[in-house]
């Protein structure tokens, strides 16, 4: 089967119009800068993102980047609640204690009058994005895939090697600076705390639906979670497709709307989760196989060797990083059947797309 006829993970009919998003940014703009004459051109919003909508634009020949709350009442929104204050703090956090790369912040738009909804302005980076649709661990014709294996084993390493400077945050929620990450939910440890986060995600996403494989990871992963009682700053949607690269390289990192705190594992196995989701996709569908990186074993032998940290088996935490797409899934699946794009799941496990693989990892847990 070719690339471009693969399910996509999401599609997009319920973001906000082009038209309507370039007339409230010039009329933003205006006030902004404080000018009748600024100007607002190049305008375009890539489909990219479940959560958000994204608008690069020019305002008066700058190249910028807006990430856009979700529209007020649309239907199935991926998270709860998006905050954007949240992010800037997050994003902050990083540039204040980390050589870690992340977009310059030009303003954090709070009033809803512009576009329905609050707003995040950055400064453009120049470079390229591992594509989530189709996958660049798929895609002949993309960009990742016409580098060489030397190419991919710097990418591989230079983005462990971000995961080991962000972790170098060490996160407590008697400090100030970093207590606004917890989750608040109960748990001894911040591992345990996260684990029940996902349950509470779990019951609200669901809206009214059993689904088993979720069901049953939650219960698996709750009588084996690991005494692991480490505390960093999480990333919390670590991979390569939150990534801007050049030569391969990381250039700005991205997506900081699930960051939190926990053990260094839950950032490693949400990137060695997603290798593996795209290799059994790459299987089901007959593609070739994708390029071998990103093995939990390797990954865990780089990331103590560059940053002197011993760490557990990534194996528990894979399957926990399903359990977190899944859930993610479910909403994306849910939302689709109510903008009409696809009938309702007969079997609900379906609705999560990979329900074999996720057996298959809580399996070997």
């Amino acid at each position: 089967m070719p690339v471009s006829e693969m399910p996509k993970i999401s599609s997009t009919p319920w973001r906000r119009e082009p038209v309507k998003v370039e007339a409230s940014l010039a009329d933003w703009a205006r006030s902004f800068r404080k000018d009748d004459r600024a100007n607002v051109s190049d305008v375009r919003m890539p489909e990219s993102g479940m959560a958000n909508d994204t608008v690069m634009f020019r305002l008066d020949g700058e190249a910028l980047v807006a990430r856009l709350a979700p529209a007020p009442g649309s239907a199935y929104p991926t998270f709860r609640t998006y905050d954007l204050r949240f992010q800037q703090r997050v994003i902050e956090l990083v540039r204040a204690r980390t050589k870690v790369p992340v977009p310059e912040i030009v303003h954090l738009e709070e009033s809803e009058s512009w576009m329905d909804a609050p707003f995040m302005v950055t400064r453009v980076v120049e470079g390229l994005v591992p594509s989530d649709n189709p996958p660049y661990l798929l895609d002949p014709s993309g960009w990742f895939l016409q580098g060489t294996p030397e190419d991919w084993k710097r990418f591989e390493t230079s983005t462990i090697d971000v995961m080991v400077q962000l972790h170098e945050v060490k996160v407590d929620i008697n400090d100030d600076d970093t207590a606004f990450l917890s989750s608040g939910h109960p748990g001894r440890t911040a591992l345990g705390q996260l684990l029940e986060s996902m349950r509470s995600y779990y019951e609200w996403a669901r809206e009214g639906h059993t689904v088993p494989v979720l069901e049953r990871a939650l219960e698996v992963l709750t009588a084996t979670l690991p005494a692991n009682d480490r505390c960093v700053l999480n990333w919390g949607d670590a991979r390569p497709g939150n990534i801007i690269y050049r030569d391969f390289q990381p250039v700005a990192v991205l997506d900081w709307e699930m960051a939190g705190m926990g053990p260094p594992e839950v950032d490693l196995a949400w990137t060695t989760f997603f290798q593996r989701f795209y290799a059994w996709m790459a299987e089901g569908y007959g593609l070739a196989p994708v390029p071998a990186m990103f093995d939990r074993d390797e990954v865990r032998a780089v990331y103590e060797r560059v940053s002197c940290r011993g760490l557990d088996n990534l194996a528990w935490y894979e399957a926990f990083s399903g359990l977190r797409f899944g859930i993610i899934l479910v909403r994306m699946n849910l939302r689709s059947t109510a903008y009409g794009m696809q009938d309702p799941c007969d079997d609900p496990n379906d609705m999560v797309m990979f329900a074999p693989l996720l057996d298959r990892l809580l399996d070997e847990i």
